[in-house]
Protein backbone atom coordinates (compact mmCIF):
# COMPACT_ATOMS: atom_id res chain seq x y z
CA UNK A 1 0.00 0.00 0.00
CA UNK A 2 1.44 3.34 -1.04
CA UNK A 3 1.78 5.84 1.75
CA UNK A 4 0.37 9.33 1.11
CA UNK A 5 2.98 11.94 0.30
CA UNK A 6 3.02 14.59 3.03
CA UNK A 7 2.09 18.05 1.90
CA UNK A 8 4.96 20.48 1.39
CA UNK A 9 5.17 22.92 4.26
CA UNK A 10 3.95 26.40 3.46
CA UNK A 11 5.90 29.60 4.13
CA UNK A 12 6.61 30.18 7.78
CA UNK A 13 5.19 33.29 9.39
CA UNK A 14 7.71 36.07 9.89
CA UNK A 15 9.63 35.91 13.14
CA UNK A 16 9.12 39.37 14.54
CA UNK A 17 11.73 38.93 17.24
CA UNK A 18 14.35 37.91 14.66
CA UNK A 19 13.41 40.86 12.44
CA UNK A 20 13.80 43.24 15.37
CA UNK A 21 17.22 41.81 16.18
CA UNK A 22 18.40 42.17 12.57
CA UNK A 23 17.33 45.82 12.35
CA UNK A 24 18.91 46.55 15.73
CA UNK A 25 22.21 45.07 14.55
CA UNK A 26 22.06 47.13 11.37
CA UNK A 27 21.45 50.30 13.37
CA UNK A 28 24.40 49.56 15.61
CA UNK A 29 26.49 48.85 12.53
CA UNK A 30 25.77 52.27 11.07
CA UNK A 31 26.49 53.90 14.42
CA UNK A 32 29.77 52.02 14.53
CA UNK A 33 30.76 53.40 11.15
CA UNK A 34 30.14 56.93 12.44
CA UNK A 35 32.29 56.30 15.50
CA UNK A 36 35.04 54.60 13.54
CA UNK A 37 36.82 57.84 12.66
CA UNK A 38 36.78 59.03 16.27
CA UNK A 39 38.12 55.67 17.46
CA UNK A 40 40.97 55.90 14.96
CA UNK A 41 41.78 59.39 16.19
CA UNK A 42 42.13 58.28 19.81
CA UNK A 43 44.07 55.13 18.90
CA UNK A 44 46.49 57.18 16.81
CA UNK A 45 46.90 59.72 19.61
CA UNK A 46 47.71 57.00 22.16
CA UNK A 47 49.99 54.67 20.23
CA UNK A 48 53.75 55.01 20.36
CA UNK A 49 54.46 54.56 16.64
CA UNK A 50 52.64 57.48 15.03
CA UNK A 51 52.95 58.57 11.39
CA UNK A 52 54.74 61.85 10.87
CA UNK A 53 52.62 63.91 8.51
CA UNK A 54 54.39 65.97 5.83
CA UNK A 55 54.77 69.73 6.18
CA UNK A 56 52.98 71.14 3.14
CA UNK A 57 53.05 74.89 3.81
CA UNK A 58 53.80 77.54 6.44
CA UNK A 59 51.02 80.03 7.09
CA UNK A 60 51.80 83.74 7.29
CA UNK A 61 50.43 85.78 10.15
CA UNK A 62 47.00 87.25 9.54
CA UNK A 63 44.56 89.69 11.09
CA UNK A 64 40.87 88.79 10.80
CA UNK A 65 37.71 89.26 12.88
CA UNK A 66 35.58 86.52 14.43
CA UNK A 67 31.77 86.59 14.49
CA UNK A 68 31.95 87.79 18.10
CA UNK A 69 33.59 91.00 16.81
CA UNK A 70 36.99 90.25 18.36
CA UNK A 71 40.20 90.23 16.28
CA UNK A 72 41.89 86.91 15.60
CA UNK A 73 45.40 86.24 14.33
CA UNK A 74 47.68 83.28 13.76
CA UNK A 75 49.20 84.02 17.17
CA UNK A 76 45.82 83.24 18.80
CA UNK A 77 46.08 79.72 17.40
CA UNK A 78 49.67 79.08 18.45
CA UNK A 79 49.99 75.71 20.11
CA UNK A 80 46.56 74.58 18.90
CA UNK A 81 45.80 72.07 16.17
CA UNK A 82 43.06 73.32 13.86
CA UNK A 83 41.14 72.59 10.70
CA UNK A 84 40.48 75.38 8.20
CA UNK A 85 38.27 75.91 5.18
CA UNK A 86 36.94 78.74 3.01
CA UNK A 87 33.28 79.61 2.37
CA UNK A 88 30.78 82.45 2.04
CA UNK A 89 27.35 82.60 3.63
CA UNK A 90 25.35 83.42 0.49
CA UNK A 91 26.85 80.47 -1.40
CA UNK A 92 24.14 78.10 -2.62
CA UNK A 93 26.60 75.62 -4.13
CA UNK A 94 29.02 73.49 -2.09
CA UNK A 95 29.27 75.75 0.98
CA UNK A 96 26.28 74.38 2.95
CA UNK A 97 27.64 70.84 2.58
CA UNK A 98 31.15 72.02 3.44
CA UNK A 99 30.11 73.88 6.59
CA UNK A 100 27.84 71.03 7.67
CA UNK A 101 30.80 68.65 7.45
CA UNK A 102 32.99 71.09 9.36
CA UNK A 103 30.33 71.44 12.07
CA UNK A 104 30.31 67.65 12.45
CA UNK A 105 34.08 67.76 12.64
CA UNK A 106 33.96 70.43 15.35
CA UNK A 107 31.60 68.27 17.39
CA UNK A 108 33.86 65.25 17.01
CA UNK A 109 36.97 67.12 18.19
CA UNK A 110 35.14 68.77 21.10
CA UNK A 111 36.23 65.75 23.16
CA UNK A 112 39.81 67.03 23.01
CA UNK A 113 38.78 69.79 25.47
CA UNK A 114 40.23 72.77 23.65
CA UNK A 115 43.21 71.11 21.97
CA UNK A 116 41.61 71.25 18.52
CA UNK A 117 39.60 73.99 16.81
CA UNK A 118 37.76 74.38 13.50
CA UNK A 119 38.04 77.64 11.52
CA UNK A 120 36.09 78.79 8.45
CA UNK A 121 37.19 81.94 6.63
CA UNK A 122 34.74 83.92 4.51
CA UNK A 123 35.81 84.86 0.99
CA UNK A 124 33.02 87.46 0.77
CA UNK A 125 33.73 89.93 3.59
CA UNK A 126 31.56 92.61 1.97
CA UNK A 127 28.50 90.49 2.79
CA UNK A 128 29.81 88.44 5.68
CA UNK A 129 30.01 90.94 8.51
CA UNK A 130 30.41 89.62 12.08
CA UNK A 131 26.67 90.12 12.63
CA UNK A 132 25.84 88.11 9.52
CA UNK A 133 28.25 85.36 10.56
CA UNK A 134 26.67 85.19 14.01
CA UNK A 135 23.31 84.49 12.42
CA UNK A 136 24.85 82.05 9.95
CA UNK A 137 26.78 80.20 12.65
CA UNK A 138 23.66 79.83 14.78
CA UNK A 139 21.69 78.53 11.81
CA UNK A 140 24.39 76.01 10.89
CA UNK A 141 24.96 74.85 14.46
CA UNK A 142 28.54 76.10 14.87
CA UNK A 143 29.69 75.81 18.49
CA UNK A 144 32.27 77.71 20.52
CA UNK A 145 35.19 75.69 19.11
CA UNK A 146 34.19 76.72 15.57
CA UNK A 147 35.45 80.14 14.53
CA UNK A 148 33.87 81.99 11.61
CA UNK A 149 36.32 84.65 10.42
CA UNK A 150 35.98 87.63 8.09
CA UNK A 151 38.27 90.45 7.06
CA UNK A 152 39.57 92.55 4.14
CA UNK A 153 39.39 90.67 0.84
CA UNK A 154 43.11 91.20 0.00
CA UNK A 155 44.00 89.67 3.37
CA UNK A 156 41.74 86.68 2.76
CA UNK A 157 43.19 86.18 -0.73
CA UNK A 158 46.74 86.36 0.68
CA UNK A 159 46.01 83.76 3.37
CA UNK A 160 44.30 81.38 0.93
CA UNK A 161 46.80 81.66 -1.90
CA UNK A 162 50.13 82.20 -0.15
CA UNK A 163 49.44 80.34 3.07
CA UNK A 164 47.08 77.49 2.31
CA UNK A 165 48.04 77.26 -1.40
CA UNK A 166 44.34 77.10 -2.28
CA UNK A 167 42.63 78.89 -5.17
CA UNK A 168 40.13 81.69 -4.65
CA UNK A 169 38.80 84.11 -7.26
CA UNK A 170 35.95 86.53 -7.82
CA UNK A 171 33.54 85.15 -10.38
CA UNK A 172 32.93 87.32 -13.46
CA UNK A 173 29.65 89.28 -13.24
CA UNK A 174 27.95 87.10 -15.85
CA UNK A 175 28.57 83.97 -13.71
CA UNK A 176 27.39 85.45 -10.41
CA UNK A 177 23.63 84.67 -10.77
CA UNK A 178 24.34 80.98 -11.24
CA UNK A 179 27.69 80.38 -9.51
CA UNK A 180 27.70 83.06 -6.81
CA UNK A 181 30.16 85.89 -6.18
CA UNK A 182 33.22 83.80 -5.39
CA UNK A 183 35.04 80.74 -6.68
CA UNK A 184 37.01 78.94 -3.97
CA UNK A 185 38.39 75.56 -2.96
CA UNK A 186 36.31 73.20 -0.82
CA UNK A 187 39.38 71.51 0.69
CA UNK A 188 39.74 71.42 4.46
CA UNK A 189 43.29 71.84 5.75
CA UNK A 190 44.82 70.39 8.91
CA UNK A 191 47.15 72.89 10.64
CA UNK A 192 49.54 72.16 13.50
CA UNK A 193 50.38 74.32 16.52
CA UNK A 194 53.20 76.02 14.60
CA UNK A 195 50.90 77.23 11.83
CA UNK A 196 52.03 74.60 9.33
CA UNK A 197 49.62 72.84 6.96
CA UNK A 198 49.94 69.07 7.43
CA UNK A 199 47.08 67.69 5.34
CA UNK A 200 44.20 68.41 2.95
CA UNK A 201 40.81 66.68 2.79
CA UNK A 202 37.72 66.79 0.60
CA UNK A 203 35.22 68.89 2.54
CA UNK A 204 32.05 67.94 0.67
CA UNK A 205 32.33 64.24 -0.16
CA UNK A 206 30.97 62.90 3.13
CA UNK A 207 34.27 61.29 4.17
CA UNK A 208 35.87 64.21 6.01
CA UNK A 209 35.73 62.69 9.49
CA UNK A 210 36.87 59.26 8.39
CA UNK A 211 39.93 60.64 6.62
CA UNK A 212 40.85 63.60 8.84
CA UNK A 213 40.47 62.18 12.34
CA UNK A 214 43.14 59.45 12.05
CA UNK A 215 45.62 62.09 10.83
CA UNK A 216 44.55 64.32 13.70
CA UNK A 217 45.37 61.52 16.11
CA UNK A 218 48.86 61.20 14.66
CA UNK A 219 49.37 64.95 14.88
CA UNK A 220 48.18 65.04 18.48
CA UNK A 221 50.64 62.27 19.30
CA UNK A 222 53.42 64.17 17.54
CA UNK A 223 52.58 67.32 19.50
CA UNK A 224 52.60 65.35 22.73
CA UNK A 225 56.02 63.91 21.96
CA UNK A 226 57.32 67.40 21.19
CA UNK A 227 56.05 68.75 24.51
CA UNK A 228 57.89 66.01 26.40
CA UNK A 229 61.25 66.79 24.82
Amino acid sequence: MTRPVPAAPGPRPANRRLTTIVWTLLAFGLFGVMLGGMREMWLAAERHDFRELPVLSQLPDFQLVERDGKPRSLADLKGEIWFAGFFFSSCSGPCPALISQMVELSRAVARTKGQVRVVAISVDPETDTPARLREYGQRMGAGENFWLLTGPLPEVFRIAREGFKLPVEENPPAAVPQAGKMLHSTKVALVDGQGRVRGYYDGTGGQLLGRALPDLGDLMREAGEGNRR
